[in-house]
């Protein structure tokens, strides 16, 4: 017979109350000395926190098992997806603040729909469109590994992960309580400084034994040195930052710095040891917050093959809708490109050659008002990656008629043309809508003559005379 558990250990096993993580840190804001615009109710880059979906059983009684119900009227009827995130589980006034998570919920879906894989990030300066970098995945063997990894200690191996902190990216505050952490492990360090030395000193020996001719069997490795020589090639050390930074970085298994500017470079400076990063953006923007695909997709080549439910398999992958979200402008004799989003991701057009495209897509250069639901056309998605602030880097390129001839809708019917005194309403005179006014009333009374009772025309005049005054 199963033991009978208490009602504290059936409300650890059971309800979400105990069972929901932490809270992510949000995105820091760039320190800037100019006003930035932002907005509170703005989606962010990444999720910080967890979202809770519940069964349509307990949806109806708005029981999401947490401390309290929460109501249908902000779950279920102001919202299509029922999904929401925690703000707080109790506050002052007894409530559950909560809001609704179907912006990253929809765009995970939208995501994974692309059956897009996530790339290792790179800067070639070349689209990625143009052979601007072959696609390698984030979980390949040979990158997918943290400073736990028993891969990590192969020769060829590269991580993501450092045992230390990115010194390039914290404040004074944090910088100093980390090399306060640091003097502690002093002697530690020291001790591994010394075996170093001995190394050296034992591979100076045979490199001078080699050179001299003499047999190296009678060399033995010399099991300590004296205080006096350990403080000669310390000093020696610290007067080569060159030498000491690389030994310093492995010790404390730092990433790698950025690189050093170029009017710099012929000075003396600390330099950190070889790197060992997936990707020379970690040196630049930092090593990433979580795995570098983010959970977005686990996909580790997009090498398939989609296969149309009529015309079969096709030579090209199945072309998305991209959304114009801001079309080409120029500002102080600069060019910017189009804004366009696709799944729920924004990113820029980089396919264009020229600012004026005669055969681009409609409304990618000017802003058209008269397109309902906005300006689009048809992309492919070829590359994403993760940046180290966790958003999502998608490059696109523009899709051929070939392969959206069998997704884009068939052209509809031509819409009637608006009568002219509809649409030259703003540039016409007072006299000459009053005397369309007067004709449209006339049209009207001779209506009501050949069809109507004498009450409808009666009540016709009357309302014709109330316009002519």
């Amino acid at each position: 017979m199963a033991a009978r558990l208490s009602p504290t250990s059936n409300l650890l096993r059971k309800s979400r109350l105990f069972a929901l993580p932490p809270t992510l840190s949000p995105p820091a804001q760039p320190a800037s000395s100019s006003q930035i615009s932002e907005s509170d109710t703005a989606t962010l880059p990444y999720p910080i926190r967890a979202a809770i979906a519940t069964p349509d059983s307990s949806l109806l009684r708005g029981d999401w098992g947490l401390k309290r119900s929460l109501p249908a009227k902000s779950t279920i009827e102001k919202s299509s997806t029922p999904v929401v995130r925690i703000n707080a589980l109790d506050t002052y006034e007894h409530v559950t603040d909560f809001e609704s998570a179907g912006d990253h919920t929809k765009t995970l879906a939208k995501w994974q729909e692309l059956s897009l894989p996530i790339s290792v990030p790179k800067t070639t300066g070349v689209p990625m469109n143009f052979g601007g970098g072959k696609h390698e995945s984030v979980f390949e063997s040979n990158i997918d590994n943290t400073h736990k990894s028993s891969e990590a200690q192969s020769a060829d191996a590269k991580r993501f992960r450092f045992g230390g902190p990115w010194l390039a990216g914290q404040t004074d505050i944090e910088f100093d309580r980390y090399l306060a952490s640091v003097r502690r492990r002093k002697p530690e360090f020291m001790k591994k400084l010394r075996q170093l030395v001995t190394e050296e000193k034992f591979a100076t020996a045979r490199r001078t034994a080699r050179d001299e001719g003499k047999s190296l069997d009678d060399l033995q490795e010399p099991q300590t040195i004296s205080d006096e020589e350990f403080g000669t090639a310390l000093r020696r050390l610290r007067a080569n930052p060159k030498a000491l930074g690389p030994i310093i970085s492995k010790f404390l298994d730092l990433p790698p710095p950025p690189q050093m500017p170029n009017q710099r470079i012929h000075l003396d400076s600390w330099s950190g040891a070889p790197s060992v990063a997936a990707s020379t953006e970690y040196g630049r923007r930092g090593p990433p917050k979580t795995h570098p695909s983010a959970g977005l997709s686990y996909l580790r080549t997009g090498a398939q093959i989609d296969n149309h439910p009529v015309a079969g398999p096709q030579e090209e992958p199945r072309p998305v809708l991209a959304r114009i979200l801001r079309p080409k402008r120029r500002q102080w004799g600069n060019s910017y490109k189009a804004v366009i989003g696709v799944g729920g991701i924004v990113t820029e057009d980089i396919n264009a050659h020229a600012y004026k495209e005669t055969e681009g897509p409609e409304g990618i250069t000017n802003f058209d008002p008269d397109v309902p639901g906005g300006a689009k056309y048809w992309v492919h998605p070829v590359r994403a990656s993760v940046t180290s602030q966790g958003k999502i880097n998608l490059s696109i390129s523009r899709s051929s008629e070939k392969s959206r001839a069998l997704y884009a809708e068939m052209p509809g019917p031509e819409e009637e043309p608006l009568p002219e005194h509809v649409r030259n309403t703003t540039s016409r005179s007072f006299e000459e809508l009053n005397s369309s006014v007067r004709e449209a009333s006339r049209a009207s009374v001779e209506a009501a003559k050949s069809t109507g009772s004498a009450q409808d025309i009666l009540n016709l005049l009357k309302e014709s005379k109330k316009e002519y005054n």
